[in-house]
């Protein structure tokens, strides 16, 4: 993981810097010194749906625009940390996407909101949600990564590392029921070629279209987003987030 969690202690502390695609980098009483924060970041995995509008306890963080379909933070947002209700709204409207619950965001832990469609073809509603980063099952001698199936299109999938099959049967936002799936594991820092494949055949669903670097003591969020159907086009995405504050 970028930087060093000594740093985590001390320093001015940037508050709702959330960096995804446009989003504004704001800075709250900026020349205090914090030492207790919270981390924050964001996917937006509901291809399904509108651009959406971050707001914490009522106050809107996403730059004018909003949260595009696909993105995702560039590294981890600081803020003081509390109780939070989070609600995602139509860009630039008070149509309400989803409403997670008031929940306490704690001192010096890090945290991903994740957005995404709660069935296939663009059916249903949208929902979000909250997972807790643990960074205890990693190391800085080698490479960390976890997967998610975010892609509402495909029931099951297997993820291959350099062909050796590393996550079989992975199925639409089962991370959020079983955390199990949010837990880090580790692997030999290497060049990869990453691909999804159809759970249980040689039926290739994408690849990244060049091998992937993961280095030795940093952690990636790999995850599989977009749609596969004959209405959504078939813009699957094989992405890489790197866990960076």
């Amino acid at each position: 993981m970028k930087n060093n969690f000594q740093q985590l202690y001390w320093g001015l502390v940037t508050l709702f810097c959330l960096v995804i695609g446009g989003w504004r980098c704001t800075k709250a009483n900026s020349s205090q010194s914090v030492t207790a924060v919270t981390y924050l970041s964001v996917i937006d995995a509901a291809s399904y749906g509108p651009s959406a509008d971050l707001y914490l306890n009522g106050t809107l963080v996403s730059s004018s625009g909003g949260i595009t379909p696909g993105t995702f933070s560039q590294q981890y947002a600081t803020f003081a940390p509390g109780n939070y209700d989070i609600t995602f709204a139509t860009t630039g409207t008070d149509s309400l996407l989803y409403d997670l619950s008031s929940s306490f965001y704690d001192t010096t832990s890090f945290y991903t909101l994740i957005l995404y469609n709660a069935s296939p073809g663009g059916t249903g509603v949208i929902k979000a949600a909250k997972i807790t980063d643990d960074f205890t099952t990693t190391s800085q001698s080698t490479a960390n990564y976890r997967f998610f199936n975010l892609s509402p299109d495909l029931p099951a999938v297997d993820l291959y590392l350099n062909g050796t099959l590393s996550q079989p049967q992975r199925t639409p936002v089962d991370n959020v029921m079983n955390t199990v799936w949010d837990q880090f594991q580790q692997l030999a820092p290497n060049t990869y070629s990453i691909v999804a494949k159809v759970a249980g055949s040689d039926s290739v669903l994408i690849s990244t279209p060049s091998p992937i670097e993961l280095t030795t003591g940093n952690v990636y969020t790999i995850f599989l987003s977009g749609t596969n159907t004959a209405a959504g086009g078939n813009h699957l995405a094989i992405n890489i987030m790197q866990a960076v504050f």
